[in-house]
């Protein structure tokens, strides 16, 4: 197994990131990158995912590098004990747990989903999938409804 500091070095050759870069993506210090790498001490907590995250998957430095500024943090609204997403009641873990990672997944490509995409979701499970008609005459509906 690697240590944390080789990982670090071998994250910044494979993406050809300099310490700064790499500092700015896991929004630390330059010194502090520094010192992980040095081995001086270790990361902890989200950083220690982050940089796992970095290492496994070649999309994660793109996905990362969109975000510029901390008012892009993308969050979507949901309650891990009531099983909702924007107050959406599903009716079983499991049900839940993959709208949530599904919507999360497509938040990445810029999707930005609303009450209604979630409450499609929601029946598809309960009413199984709609046909394109179904769908196309529900958000005619929904859009009719909200012009009004």
């Amino acid at each position: 197994m690697k240590s944390t500091a080789a990982t670090l070095k071998q994250i910044r050759q494979h993406y050809r990131i300099s310490q700064a870069q790499l500092a700015k993506l896991l929004n630390t210090s330059v010194r502090t990158v520094q010192h992980w790498e040095q081995a001086d001490y270790q990361p902890s907590g989200a950083a220690v995912r982050l940089i796992q995250i970095l290492a496994a998957d070649d999309a994660v430095l793109p996905a990362l590098t969109q975000f510029k500024e901390d008012d892009q943090i993308m969050y979507l609204e949901h309650d891990d004990q009531k099983l909702t997403i924007m107050d959406v009641p599903f009716r079983n873990r499991k049900e839940y747990r993959a709208t949530l990672n599904a919507v999360i997944s497509n938040m990445y490509e810029g999707f930005e989903p609303t009450k209604f995409d979630i409450q499609m979701a929601q029946r598809s499970y309960v009413e199984g999938s709609p046909t394109v008609q179904e769908m196309l005459d529900q958000i005619l509906n929904e859009k009719s409804a909200t012009s009004k």
